[in-house]
Formats: C-alpha cells, structure tokens, sequence
C-alpha cells in the first residue's frame, strides 16, 4: 500500500492542513491570498449561467522525486484532493486520487470532469418547430371550404328556384300558375276564381257555368276529400297550346257513393291544357289518366 509523505496539504475545504504521514491532523493554515488573473469570456458565460469553471490537473512538487512506475508518481493530484491511504481505482485512463474517491464535481468518478454540462446545453442551437406547417395546411382547408360553400350554395338556391317555377318561359309559368288558381277555387268554393282560370268552352263542357252549381259541387268536394295536393310533374309548350301534367295527391272520406268511409289515401294524374286568351294562359281541356 502507497502511503504519501507528512506535510501541508489542501484538505479540499479552502485550508492547509497538515497531513502527519497517515491521517489528518487539526493543524491548519490558511494560505496566503493569491492575485487571480482577469476572467476570460468563457469564465464569465459560465458563471452567469451558475457553473464553475473546472479545476486545472497539477502534479505535486515531489512527484519528480518519486520512483518511475510507483503508484504515487502515476497519480494526478487534484488542488484539494491530495493523495492518501484508500486511493479509488483509476477510470478512463486518468488516475485516481487517494483518500477522496469524489471527482471534481459530484456524481463523477475521482479525476473526471464531466463533459458538456449546463453551458453546453445553453450554448447549442435550438431546433426550429415545425407546428407552422400544420397551421398553415388547415388554413389553406378551412378557405377552400369557405369558397366552396360561397359558389355551391347560391348554384343549389338558383337550381331549387327554376325547380319549383314548373316551367321554363314566362308563358309556362304563367300556365302553371293558372293551374294552381284553378285547384284553389275548388277547396275554397270560389266562382269568380274558376271564372279566372278557365275558358267559357271548358265550364260548358264541364257543367260548370253556373255560380250556384259550382258552389254546390265544390262544397262536396271539400267534404269528402281532405290534404288535396296538386304537385307539377311536367310543362311542355306545343304550338298554341301548353300542357300542364300534374301528380293530385288526397285523403278520401268517403266512398263511391258518398258514404263516409274509412281515410283512403289516393292519387290521381290530370293534364290540363292551356290557351291563350286575351293575353292570358286558360284551362281549355282537362284530361285525367
């Protein structure tokens, strides 16, 4: 076992204390104040960011005296940590000090500093987050939908609109509409409307030419059928006239005879056409399939 000689050794807690050959002594001396030369950029980085600068390796002053390939002259010395009796192996080529098996700093093995540290970390560059690209992709999404509903919707509105006019010119919707006025005068059991939308002919034919008779049959009818529909299911224009062909939906409440009966559902298919007179579209002739 390698034993260091007595004399003044720094015992690590800023004093000298006198190391008698085989243990510490309680005589100490402090040392005579040194002039320390003006911090460096680096030391001053450093000690900004809380770390110390790492302490120099020295050789004692007798380790020339030393025999070559003894274990005390292949020992590093570190200021503080002279070499005495419980000496840690070495690690990573670099010696061990006796008799303070601590490192420089703590947590790493006797005569290792520790690489990098805190100022490494605060001095390499930060990557760059890629978040932006996310943003930048729903933004473009959200704008095509924006202009999507911008273009498509009022297309829907237009296309709903030219559906529910039933025809195409304004001589087709007008014929359309004079189907229309015609349904109301029966459900509301007015003579005057049916005068509207029909020709002299047509309430011949039809047994319709008196106001009175009218009445009477449109009562009944109002009696005996309920949610009456007329919905357009085609217009077409041939020469001088228009058809008009419609899909008339209701609820029957009575039956052939005109007894009360059960709610029958029923449909019925009617073309209607249509002249011009006087500037106006009128019901000439009513075919029902």
């Amino acid at each position: 076992m390698t034993t260091t000689p007595p004399g003044w050794y720094d015992d690590g807690h800023g004093a000298m204390r006198w190391w008698d050959g085989t243990q510490w002594t309680d005589h100490v001396a402090q040392p005579d104040p040194e002039t320390s030369p003006a911090p460096s950029e680096a030391e001053i980085v450093a000690s900004q960011l809380g770390f110390d600068q790492q302490a120099e390796v020295t050789v004692p002053a007798d380790a020339a005296a030393r025999p070559e390939g003894s274990a005390e002259s292949d020992a590093v010395v570190h200021p503080g940590h002279p070499a005495a009796p419980g000496q840690s192996p070495a690690v990573d080529g670099y010696a061990p000090v006796e008799g303070y098996p601590q490192g420089v700093y703590p947590g790493t093995p006797a005569g290792v500093a520790p690489a990098g540290g805190g100022f490494s970390a605060a001095t390499e560059p930060r990557s760059k987050s890629k978040l932006w690209i996310v943003w930048v992709v729903l933004g473009v999404v959200l704008l095509g939908i924006v202009i999507a509903a911008a273009v498509v919707i009022p297309l829907l509105l237009l296309s709903a609109s030219t559906a529910d006019s039933g025809g195409q010119s304004d001589d087709e919707r007008t014929a359309v509409a004079t189907v229309g006025l015609y349904d109301d005068a029966w459900q509301e059991g007015d003579c005057e409307k049916l005068i509207a939308a029909t020709t002299e002919q047509f309430r011949i034919d039809s047994e319709l030419n008196d106001c009175a008779a009218f009445a009477d049959q449109a009562a009944a009818f109002s009696t005996g059928i309920e949610d009456y529909t007329v919905n357009i299911t085609d217009v077409e224009t041939v020469g001088d006239e228009i058809t008009v062909t419609t899909n008339e939906t209701f609820t029957s409440l009575v039956d052939e005879n005109g007894e009360p009966t059960e709610p029958t559902e029923g449909a019925q298919v009617y073309e209607y056409t249509l002249v011009e007179s006087d500037g106006e579209w009128l019901i000439d002739y009513l075919y029902s399939e």
